[in-house]
């Protein structure tokens, strides 16, 4: 916690340094450019720098990785034939991406480094591209630190590089470059089947009036969460999610909470946040979509890796949430950026302080963790 609990105030402090003591201003491109920059490498060196028993699974990839050494080529591509033949294994690109790795470099801890460089390097631009002020990339990245860092930045490598490409591929769909966008999807589904949840929202996200479907939503949520069992079974018979089963004590109530707030605040300034920000259609059309998939979070925690690839989305939104309100007053907006990092911290000691969220460098010791171990 504590190791974060820095990352947190470097994000705070280099954002200040750079807003010249005034958050309030529209901030130059290169200023923002040059902190999100540095922040990105702060980021990429807590996780590549990380020790292997970091995180519930970094040591499990670990031992992979140690696997595909001893692997041929040719018993890799029969493991290809057996997955898309036979439905026998999982994800067998990310074997591949494993193979060609290691014809540069068979160390681990380089190779976690090179993934820590491929997701910020992706968020990075991902934040860059769409922000305009120096203050929403300092709430975005607070944000990340509080909420997502536990697993993109020491968990689900496999994920991790999936959801790198979407946030690619969102620039695609801002473009309109379908083809790229699916060969890029695609390819990465190789390595987390769950990305291909991203592909339909090229088309929703195109939805001109996002307003009506995400009032939908929202409306029906406490349907939704009714129906959530109906939902995980179509889920798993026609989606291919056969591991999302159901988990006793599944189900987070800070979370959806959360989600539920800023959503509503979402829709009060609507239409503001839409004439301020064209490309906030997407944010909205995002958040509808996370918020049809969080009652499966009740049923099963795992189905958060598909509501990630849409609430990372919050980044983007609640910044232009709290923009909205200057509109009233450059205070009150002032007041409410301080008050949602300052929310945002405390929710962070709240959720992390009586958890074992241990961190070290790799060339410190530490024990690995619990689920490693088997108990009688």
């Amino acid at each position: 916690m504590l190791v974060n609990l820095i990352v947190i105030f470097l994000i705070l402090f280099f954002g200040l340094l750079f807003s010249k003591g005034s958050i309030q201003k529209v901030d130059c491109s290169s200023n923002r450019k040059i902190y999100i920059r540095i922040i990105s490498l702060i980021l990429i060196l807590q996780s590549g720098l990380r020790n292997v028993a970091v995180g519930d699974d970094t040591y499990a990839y670990f031992l992979m990785f140690e696997e595909v050494k001893t692997m041929s080529w040719s018993t890799i591509y029969q493991s290809i034939l057996e997955f898309y033949e036979l439905g026998i294994g999982k994800d067998p690109g990310y074997l591949v991406f494993q193979k060609i790795f290691q014809f540069v470099i068979f160390d681990y801890q380089v190779f976690i480094f090179i993934v820590a460089m491929m997701f910020f390097g992706a968020l990075g631009n991902f934040i860059y591209k769409n922000t305009t002020r120096l203050i929403d990339a300092i709430i975005a990245f607070v944000i990340y630190a509080v909420l997502f860092y536990s697993f993109f930045s020491i968990t689900g490598i496999r994920q991790t590089i999936a959801t790198a490409a979407t946030l690619y591929g969102y620039e695609l769909i801002k473009r309109k470059k379908l083809i790229p966008f699916l060969i890029l999807l695609i390819l990465a589904s190789t390595i987390h089947k769950s990305v291909l949840i991203f592909i339909p929202f090229y088309f929703i996200a195109r939805i001109k009036n996002p307003k009506y479907l995400y009032r939908v939503i929202l409306i029906l949520f406490p349907l939704l969460m009714i129906f959530k069992n109906n939902m995980s079974d179509y889920l798993r018979v026609f989606g291919g999610y056969e591991q999302y089963e159901e988990f006793e004590g599944a189900g987070t109530y800070t979370f959806t909470a959360m989600f539920l707030l800023i959503s509503i605040v979402a829709l009060w300034r609507s239409e503001i946040i839409v004439k301020n920000n064209n490309n906030a259609q997407h944010f909205y059309n995002a958040f509808a979509i996370a918020l049809l998939f969080i009652p499966l979070t009740w049923i099963n925690p795992t189905t958060m890796r598909i509501v990630q690839y849409f609430s990372i989305f919050m980044l983007l939104f609640i910044p232009e949430i709290i923009y909205s309100f200057q509109v009233i007053s450059k205070k009150v907006k002032a007041y409410i950026t301080r008050f949602t990092i300052i929310l945002l911290i405390l929710l962070f000691l709240k959720s992390n302080w009586n958890r074992d969220v241990s961190y070290a460098f790799f060339w410190q010791e530490m024990r690995l963790p619990e689920n490693y171990f088997i108990r009688d």
